[in-house]
């Protein structure tokens, strides 16, 4: 007999029963050399763009489409339930850091607020990239999978805001950026360390994960991270230190 198959749950928006998405293929390098090329033609044409009448209208229109994205996972997620991974409802709240890259975004691309880019430019440059180097949750979903598109534009995005200010607004990092994106940062991973000892399943900040070289108490894995992670930061920020003194110096200069 003939089974029909339900394109919402076990179809387009359903999972593969079987790993259907492999790292390093084509599926997996495609995006980033889109990602790449999108950000290479923003740089090239900054000025037009900024120059662009309804320049304003775009930044608002992408936006809203990061914001639709993410929310589109959590509308499947209610329909579509727990098929073929591990998430549910109560795995996947609000507590990834990518999640927040993208939701400071949303504000950051619309106000050109400076404390928010430095917010953004931190979280987001750092683990959005981690994510589309080695994307973990999409091994069940390849591109026959709604949620594989779902996937690559919540992380490219952002990433592609992040440059479309730098480039086309001129916006810099700070160093106190760096003291901002920690505020930020320490709450959440209190709230995801109380969630992954109180949830079953839960994988928030990827602090479950069998990793060898970080010790198994989830405390102490947080701290190493966190010190790594703030390293990486100051790494981050080195690039933009010697221009942002030369423009404190031209405007002491001008006053």
């Amino acid at each position: 007999m003939r089974t029909t198959v339900n394109f919402f749950s076990e179809g387009f928006f359903g999972y593969s029963d079987k790993q259907d998405f492999f790292f390093g293929s084509i599926w997996h390098i495609l995006p980033i050399v889109l990602m790449i090329i999108v950000i290479i033609l923003i740089y090239k044409y900054r000025k037009k763009i900024k120059n662009f009448k309804y320049e304003r209208s775009v930044r608002f229109i992408l936006a809203f489409v990061m914001l639709m994205v993410e929310m589109s996972f959590f509308w499947r997620l209610l329909y579509v339930g727990n098929q073929g991974e591990a998430d549910t409802m109560l795995t996947y709240l609000p507590f990834q850091l990518c999640q927040w890259g993208l939701i400071v975004c949303v504000f950051t691309i619309t106000s050109k607020n400076k404390k928010l880019f430095s917010i953004n430019y931190y979280i987001t440059l750092l683990f959005a990239s981690i994510a589309l180097i080695y994307p973990l949750v999409i091994k069940n979903a390849g591109p026959r999978y709604y949620r594989y598109y779902q996937f690559w534009l919540e992380h490219i995005l952002p990433i592609i805001s992040v440059f479309y200010l730098m480039f086309v607004h001129d916006m810099r990092p700070e160093k106190k950026g760096i003291l901002y994106t920690f505020v930020v940062t320490v709450p959440l991973t209190i709230v995801a360390l109380i969630a992954n000892s109180n949830i079953k399943g839960a994988r928030y900040l990827y602090l479950t994960l069998d990793i060898k070289i970080l010790p198994e108490n989830m405390i102490l894995r947080a701290l190493i991270l966190f010190i790594l992670v703030l390293c990486v930061f100051y790494l981050m920020y080195l690039p933009f230190d010697k221009k942002n003194k030369q423009i404190k110096t031209e405007q002491k200069e001008e006053v």
